[in-house]
């Protein structure tokens, strides 16, 4: 099972269509973590599942945060400024607890990274517009590997190349 997720591309949409162009035959799912500054019934938003960020507009129809299963999984998906992610992770680290998430998804801070938290997996993909700490503009996809219980955090740059030094893997037990 494979997740694309994106965040904070900020108006973009020629790239956003590339993305799914480029990986709509091996991923499962597209997830956008904010900050599209496009409506949700804009034609390069159709196949993602997409939450409100700091910038898009009150009119632009998305859910603050959105849950979605996926196998055994459950996906707490976020952009964070409601939790003040920028401050602390803490915040969202309780309501992944509340809401038994075990993937997080978020992003408003720009910056690609991944974490884990005891067994809760963190994943902020960076930006497809305004990177911060790095020069890439990156977006991640997240494999599951249900039978070796691993989860596969890769970043790759706009350009579909592999950020290594950014990729990690996480273990689900």
């Amino acid at each position: 099972m494979k997740v694309l997720i994106t965040s904070d591309s900020h108006g973009l949409t020629r790239e956003l269509s590339e993305l799914v162009e480029r990986h709509q035959s091996d991923v499962q799912l597209f997830i956008h973590c904010g900050d599209s500054e496009l409506p949700s019934d804009a034609e390069e938003m159709m196949p993602f599942n997409a939450v409100k960020g700091n910038c898009d507009l009150s009119s632009a129809g998305y859910p603050n945060d959105l849950i979605k299963t996926i196998g055994d999984l459950k996906f707490f998906v976020t952009h964070g400024h409601l939790y003040n992610i920028k401050m602390s992770p803490m915040n969202l680290l309780y309501k992944a607890d509340e809401t038994g998430a075990d993937i997080v998804c978020f992003g408003h801070t720009h910056n690609a990274v991944s974490f884990q938290e005891g067994k809760k997996i963190f994943i902020n993909p960076g930006s497809l517009r305004l990177p911060r700490g790095i020069d890439e503009k990156t977006y991640v996809i997240c494999e599951i590997n249900y039978k070796k219980k691993e989860v596969y955090v890769n970043f790759y740059n706009q350009d579909g190349e592999p950020v290594r030094s950014l990729s990690k893997t996480y273990c689900l037990d």
